[in-house]
């Protein structure tokens, strides 16, 4: 293999890296909801809690968007995935803006389905594309561009948010459409699957072990394997948690003694830990494994919920910062974990449609999110929701064990069958 073709392939990844994140920088402000839930309020003339159940359909749309982006990309392509993402971006956030006034039901329907959709759509095939380009360094890829994902609330959602005195939040819903509509459209014209060889360009120990990688990673389709669903039950309470906290957390910071104005930092900064978790978790994960990278999380989530439990507790607004810092690191490292495991554990032929099927933990955890707030009386008793959420946390943490035992297991059966292949194949 020639030095120039390794050097081109390397370049052309970190051109698609850079041009991915950039997209999902966009992409990533439908996670800026928690800025925009009260000048929606205020703009449309809505009721604050009306417009709350947003976000959770928001996220459900988003996961149902990756499963069919899953499959609209294997049909059409990378890039008529992308560009029906952009579309539906554009006409989720334009359609808020210019039609949302005394309507939550055109909220939820645009904001909530067409964005959640599109979004959705976006993130799952620009994700599963671009880490396709780094079977060796897969955690560092996923954390990069979750990172990107993460940090669209904090940079463009703030910037945003600054420009409704200026324009009105219609315009400004606008604007952010026909932007995130024609940065996706770019990347769809720039981005491209990897060629066949691209484990032998750039982890050719990977290629000389391809027998066992193939003993690693399972045929059957992922529903069938018992280990997806113990790290679901894993996944599952981390997304809780997060979306519990995201969610509300500005209206939750001003509950326990903060200010409107720090309480809207605030949301900034959970945002900032969020992506800059997701560099460091896959930093985690590319030095250790699936499960200390899992271990590490879940003790973020539990020790974030302790926080907060303590800080509604005591009166202690410093626990509560230090608590939603916490929970946006854990929730922003568990989709790195979700990406590299359904690589790593699965494979690449059907990479797409793994991931998307995998992040559907996202649904079950707003659904355990809403659950435990219906469970505690709703969103006004944040001592209650996060208490449930907080026991649930050290059962993440517990599973970890099962999970660990299945994963050596499976470790196990892939090294006998590759000595089982005939030494021309291993």
């Amino acid at each position: 293999m020639s030095e120039t073709t390794v050097a081109r392939v390397k370049s052309e990844r970190m051109r698609t890296l850079a041009c991915s994140t950039f997209a999902l920088l966009f992409l990533g402000l439908i996670y800026a909801f928690s800025m925009f839930a009260a000048p929606m309020s205020a703009a449309f003339e809505l009721e604050k809690g009306a417009i709350g159940l947003t976000f959770n359909i928001m996220m459900i749309a988003f996961c149902i968007g990756a499963v069919v982006g899953s499959q609209v990309e294997r049909r059409i392509g990378v890039k008529g995935a992308i560009v029906i993402s952009a579309v539906l971006f554009f006409a989720g956030f334009a359609g808020t803006g210019l039609l949302a006034k005394g309507s939550i039901a055109v909220v939820y329907l645009c904001y909530g389905v067409l964005g959640g959709l599109g979004v959705g759509m976006g993130y799952n095939t620009i994700v599963s594309t671009t880490n396709l380009w780094f079977p060796d360094k897969v955690g560092f890829s996923s954390g990069v561009l979750m990172m990107g994902f993460g940090l669209g609330s904090l940079i463009l959602g703030t910037l945003s948010v600054n420009l409704v005195p200026l324009f009105g939040l219609g315009t400004v819903f606008v604007g952010v459409g026909a932007a995130g509509g024609v940065v996706a459209v770019a990347a769809a014209f720039m981005l491209r699957r990897p060629p066949e060889n691209i484990v032998a360009l750039t982890a050719p120990e990977q290629a000389a072990g391809a027998a066992a990688s193939r003993g690693g990673t399972d045929e059957r389709f992922l529903l069938k394997t018992p280990i997806l669903y113990l790290f679901w039950i894993w996944a599952v309470i981390v997304v809780a948690i997060g979306l519990a906290t995201i969610g509300n957390c500005a209206a939750n910071a001003q509950l326990v003694g903060l200010d409107a104005a720090f309480a809207t930092l605030l949301v900034g900064l959970v945002s900032t830990c969020n992506g800059l978790a997701r560099v460091v978790v896959g930093m985690i994960y590319d030095r250790t494994n699936v499960k200390v990278t899992m271990f590490v999380d879940g003790a973020v989530a539990a020790v974030a919920c302790a926080c907060i439990i303590g800080a509604f507790a005591t009166g202690t607004p410093a626990l509560f910062v230090a608590g939603a810092l916490c929970c946006g690191f854990a929730y922003g490292g568990e989709p790195v974990v979700a990406s590299a495991f359904a690589r790593q554990r699965y494979g690449s032929a059907k990479y797409p449609l793994n991931l998307s099927v995998i992040n559907t933990s996202i649904i079950y955890g707003s659904l355990l999110s809403m659950a435990a707030q219906a469970a505690a009386g709703g969103v006004d008793s944040p001592l209650a929701v996060f208490t449930i959420l907080g026991v649930l946390s050290v059962v993440a943490l517990v599973d970890v064990l099962p999970f660990s035992k299945k994963w050596n297991a499976d470790l196990r059966t892939r090294d006998a069958g590759a000595a089982a292949l005939p030494a021309k194949d291993a």
